[in-house]
């Protein structure tokens, strides 16, 4: 007849205990009650029950609970060990297969300094299997490592360390590759604190093929990796609605490319957070001019409709991004069939207008956003949604140190890229040149599949 959470503060508390096997100290953060069970009579006293739900659960010392600080911290994700693509794993065998020899050799650990102490390093573990009448064997598990002398809390280290790393290697692999293990270590602990978290996954995983991958290590390097780190919070949280399109792509077609879109003119914000039309003074003044202009009971409405004529227009922030990754990823904007005449027009302008149309018509049901026929709308949709995912990624993958020259070489190589070109010039060659015989020969024959949205 009570509140179940007549005990609990509303903000959640800390609750100390133990696990029972194996017999480790775990630590309950933010725990709100999940309701109770008492027992009323009977021969044999009940104590009865009480359930609790925590945000996280951290096991290992007793922490003291969400202000609990750490200056190590060691972070596996899926695919990690496909990114970084360690030598040293080798087989050998007989012809008759008589014998068989597995052979490691490890690998030195890299390591490279962060903006102020901070230190990143790239290492593996190896796990024996032990000889059996089945067989033997190890594996080898690759993590990031992340030292921080001035401590972060586990709040801290998930958005400052494990966000930024699984939305890079996300973009980079291709498929998503959410956080699997995390474990923390703090100033003069003696153990290692393995952080419970939901938004962890099984780690279980089949390793990717190089070939698969589109950024590995050798092209997306530790360094690299390093200046994400940095430069991640600011950019926060376009990587996430980037990577989206990957961790989640059974949702509706119009709302991915409504919130791509979106990002986009987000992601020029956080790049060109000055970037201005005219000054402020002037901004003013035009304000002040409308407003003389028109009927009284209007002018708060007009004041207001000029509050951001300072600012880029929507087509103007497209273009700075298509602007800024057109050595990149070639040809993803749109290259128009008039290319092919003796002009040189805008080549990037069609598809532009096609984003703000479809941007606009989402958004505020303007008309105009829609083919004469649905079957034309749905592929135009999927092309200008797989190809602004590649404009962001290209333009997000740049602000860590990789040259445009590097992610060029790649793309061209990049199956996945080059059958959207290919299959973009078939559904809207209006944006799209049609293909030469050139590029019909690299298409190989019959149409291509649909590109997964």
């Amino acid at each position: 007849m009570v509140p179940v959470d007549d005990l609990l503060a509303d903000d959640g508390v800390v609750i100390h205990g133990m696990l029972r096997n194996p017999s480790r100290r775990i630590t309950l953060v933010r725990v709100v009650s999940g309701g109770r069970a008492e027992v009323i009579g009977g021969v044999v006293p009940d104590p009865g029950e009480q359930r609790f739900r925590a945000e996280y659960m951290l096991v290992g010392p007793h922490q003291s609970g969400a202000d609990s600080t750490f200056t190590m911290a060691r972070l596996r994700v899926k695919h990690l060990d496909s990114w970084a693509n360690l030598p040293g794993i080798a087989m050998e065998l007989s012809d008759d297969w008589s014998w068989i020899t597995a052979r490691y050799q490890s690998h030195e650990q890299e390591s490279v300094m962060l903006m102020g102490e901070a230190e990143l390093a790239l290492d593996a573990t190896i796990t024996l299997q032990q000889p059996s009448v089945h067989g033997a064997g190890f594996k080898r598990s690759v993590e990031l490592r992340l030292e921080e002398p001035s401590g972060l809390t586990v709040d801290e280290w998930w958005r400052r360390f494990v966000v930024p790393v699984t939305e890079l290697l996300t973009m980079a692999t291709g498929v998503s590759c959410p956080p699997v293990e995390l474990k923390l270590h703090g100033k003069g602990d003696n153990e290692w604190v393995d952080v419970r978290h939901p938004l962890l996954q099984e780690s279980s995983d089949e390793p990717l093929l190089a070939h698969e991958i589109f950024l590995t290590r050798d092209r997306l390097t530790l360094r690299h990796l390093a200046t994400w780190l940095e430069v991640a919070a600011n950019l926060s949280p376009i990587p996430a609605l980037v990577t989206e399109t990957i961790n989640a792509p059974g949702r509706p077609l119009p709302s991915q490319l409504l919130e791509m879109a979106s990002a986009a003119e987000g992601l020029h914000r956080r790049l060109m957070p000055t970037d201005r039309r005219m000054s402020r003074s002037a901004k003013d003044r035009a304000r002040r001019l409308a407003k003389k202009a028109v009927p009284e009971e209007v002018q708060e409405r007009v004041s207001e409709a000029l509050m951001h004529i300072d600012e880029p227009s929507y087509m103007e922030r497209l273009r700075y991004l298509t602007d800024l990754t057109r050595l990149a990823v070639p040809d993803a904007a749109g290259v128009t069939a008039q290319m092919q005449t003796g002009r040189t027009p805008d080549t990037t302008k069609v598809w532009e207008e096609r984003i703000k149309a479809v941007r606009n018509g989402f958004a505020h049901q303007t008309p105009g956003t829609k083919s004469t026929e649905e079957d034309e709308a749905w592929r135009e949709h999927v092309i200008l949604l797989r190809t602004l995912y590649w404009v962001l990624v290209a333009a997000l993958l740049l602000q860590t140190g990789v040259e445009p020259s590097q992610l060029k070489e790649r793309v061209q190589t990049y199956d996945p890229y080059s059958t959207l070109l290919r299959q973009a010039r078939r559904w809207i060659p209006a944006i799209y040149a049609p293909p030469s015989d050139d590029s019909h020969a690299l298409a190989g024959h019959g149409e291509s599949s649909p590109v997964a949205t």
